[in-house]
């Protein structure tokens, strides 16, 4: 299956140095051009991160052709959130996005969407990493915003518990 993906599920997971968990669930994941050109201005300890990314397992794809009906439905998203929608709506492919409007859009068109926390849930599952809570903090430390909701419910599908407050 195809897997496209926005700027978002990538950037937490450089900011916590999982990136390669992409390549190791998916293999090549093609990123449309906003998308490349919002990787690339990326500073902190993840820009040499996302730029191992590029070089190994993200594809720049060419501007996707969207339909009027479909641009209507995204034009009030950003640039990489409209794109991504079109390349996974051209590809037939599954698509990592974090913007809640973009997974809403992306439903509405039956794009099959996850996102960060997704991906770290299915590493889980797969036996690549031991466990979620550790990387989500991590995440949260760097600067990625994740909701206290949104944490607990991923801790609650991995099956761990929060720590104590």
């Amino acid at each position: 299956m195809t897997t496209v993906s926005n700027t978002g599920p990538i950037v937490a997971l450089a900011k916590a140095d999982h990136h390669r968990l992409l390549r190791l669930l998916f293999g090549e994941i093609l990123i449309p051009p906003a998308v490349h050109r919002e990787l690339l201005a990326k500073v902190g300890p993840e820009a040499g991160r996302i730029d191992d990314s590029l070089s190994e397992f993200l594809r720049v794809a060419p501007d996707p052709t969207v339909p009027p009906e479909v641009e209507r439905l995204i034009s009030g998203l950003g640039a990489g959130e409209q794109q991504a929608i079109g390349l996974a709506l051209e590809k037939g492919g599954l698509l990592l996005i974090d913007d809640r409007a973009g997974r809403k859009a992306a439903a509405l068109l039956g794009i099959p969407t996850t996102g960060a926390i997704g991906v770290l849930l299915k590493a889980r599952q797969e036996g690549h990493i031991p466990s979620v809570g550790p990387i989500l903090e991590l995440i949260r430390r760097q600067g990625y915003w994740l909701s206290d909701a949104v944490v607990e419910t991923a801790m609650r599908l991995a099956g761990e518990t929060l720590p104590p407050s």
